[in-house]
């Protein structure tokens, strides 16, 4: 009951819609704008209008900072990486004040790492609102990169690559929601265990993830949770809630927390 419990709390943000607002202003690689339900690490991308018919992607958007008091965000700009063809030609265009900013957008597919079955199948039979992308197609896509161990540059690349926006990974007694695009936590919210043994690298039908002879990722993972939660502290290190979760949960000697760069 619990875990249907946490399914239903978590459906706000599964059902995420793509925020659509206006660049208010440009200055060198950050901007700024302003919109309701934005969250730290969301990501999306800028948008060109040349006229009422043409229109082009020019630039990823990310979610630096938020005042929530006043729905306003401060943003980081990049090249956009969504969509690759070396054959032809790109723009050169760079983001400017009134350019339409598009935020969470793939909202609605998920990806969910989980460590066995039952979790796997209890939370995504309970959201079916969700297009859930099955872990067997990344674990295949791991097995052409040669990675028993998935990389966060893996999670990008395959979500990037797929359309898919939202990542989630079960831990024992926490389900993490994060930007699959960047790896940022978005939300945790408490999750109960059922105790069964974890699959790794993770709950998937693919029986052997081929693996490269050496070099990040080769290697093949002796536990599942320990793995995850470091990788999301190592790429959330100025996360306060997060730092709060991860002291709650262990010591203060714990190695999990020397990942964090946060001042109390």
């Amino acid at each position: 009951m619990r875990i249907l419990f946490l399914s239903f709390f978590c459906i706000g943000l599964l059902q995420a819609t793509p925020i659509s607002t206006v660049l208010l202003d440009v200055s060198n690689n950050s901007g700024s704008v302003k919109a309701s339900e934005l969250k730290v690490g969301m990501s999306g991308f800028i948008v060109r209008h040349f006229d009422d018919k043409h229109s082009s992607i020019i630039a990823n958007a990310r979610v630096r900072i938020l005042n929530t008091a006043t729905n306003q965000a401060q943003i980081d700009i990049s090249a956009y990486d969504g969509l690759r063809q070396n054959s032809l030609p790109s723009g050169n265009w760079k983001a400017q004040a009134n350019d339409e900013v598009v935020l969470a957008y793939d909202y609605e597919r998920a990806l969910f790492i989980s460590p066995n079955d039952y979790a796997y199948t209890n939370l995504t039979k309970n959201t079916p609102s969700i297009e859930w992308i099955h872990p067997d197609t990344f674990a295949t896509y791991l097995s052409h990169e040669g990675h028993p161990t998935p990389l966060v540059k893996d999670f990008h690349d395959f979500c990037t690559a797929n359309s898919i926006g939202l990542l989630y990974i079960q831990g024992e007694d926490t389900l993490f929601t994060l930007d699959c695009k960047n790896f940022e936590v978005l939300q945790t919210a408490t999750a109960t265990s059922d105790k069964k043994e974890a699959m790794i690298p993770f709950y998937t039908r693919v029986t052997s993830i081929r693996a490269n002879w050496f070099g990040a990722g080769s290697s093949r993972l002796k536990s599942y949770e320990p793995y995850y939660l470091e990788s999301i502290a190592l790429n959330n290190s100025k996360n306060k809630e997060l730092y709060t979760l991860y002291k709650a949960k262990f010591s203060e000697n714990s190695a999990l927390l020397r990942n964090f760069n946060v001042k109390e």
